[in-house]
């Protein structure tokens, strides 16, 4: 066994946490969506505006995920003389397979919900006409790189909260709030701000939602990995 898929192990001791939790929050959102339309019946919009927002539930369950893993099951990792390294690898692995999974699984649960018309109820879950795309796997890459920039994003936080513990979460969100404060004025000076928008709204949606996220990957996991490299056990 490699020091790596030991690693990857004691991540997964508890799947029900580390993977399974979107998953659990998608059926019940689909599950009271579904049932709430039932109800209603026909008396509300027609399906072209039967749109919900249900799948946000999916990516908002699995923020704690990372920052779990990074000050929980990390120093419980080193103390199972697993390597440092080997941790930062398995992790590395975890998000790319949950990313992947993600797109996969979702892009499958969007076919079913076409083949039902709506999960029978003629209700858009993962169906969003912004979001749509026809060819399956340029689908899974829609809703699985978002997963990945996520994940990468909270994986950052956790290891700014082990590496400098409160006063370090509080000095990324100053900062966060103090950079896009400056990045709004500066657009609004110079009257780009529409010209911003504009752009993004006119690249293609698998642009918008697997390329530019890539972005955020490299950024995010360029800094995690730079400080889980030399967090305290």
């Amino acid at each position: 066994m490699t020091e790596t898929i030991k690693a990857l192990r004691i991540q997964l001791l508890k799947p029900g946490v580390t993977v399974a939790v979107p998953w659990y929050s998608i059926g019940i959102a689909i599950l009271i969506v579904t049932g709430l339309f039932a109800v209603v019946g026909d008396t509300t919009a027609p399906y072209s505006g039967r749109t919900t927002g249900a799948l946000c539930a999916f990516y908002a369950s699995s923020i704690g995920v990372q920052p779990w893993l990074m000050n929980q099951l990390f120093p419980f990792s080193m103390a199972l003389s697993v390597t440092r390294r080997a941790f930062i690898r398995a992790t590395a692995l975890l998000i790319l397979g949950e990313a992947v999974l993600a797109g996969l699984g979702l892009a499958l649960l969007n076919k079913i919900e076409i083949a039902t018309h709506g999960w029978f109820v003629h209700t858009r879950v993962l169906n969003l006409p912004h979001i749509h795309q026809d060819d399956f796997f340029a689908q899974a890459l829609v809703y699985g790189v978002p997963t990945m920039a996520l994940t990468t994003a909270t994986a950052f936080v956790g290891a700014v909260f082990r590496v400098f513990g409160q006063f370090g979460l509080w000095a990324l969100g100053v900062g966060i709030a103090f950079v896009s404060a400056v990045v709004v004025a500066i657009l609004m000076l110079t009257h780009s701000m529409g010209h911003v928008g504009h752009f993004f709204a006119s690249q293609p949606m698998l642009a918008d939602f697997a390329l530019y996220p890539l972005a955020l990957v490299a950024l995010f996991g360029t800094g995690w990995l730079v400080l889980m490299s030399r967090a305290r056990v």
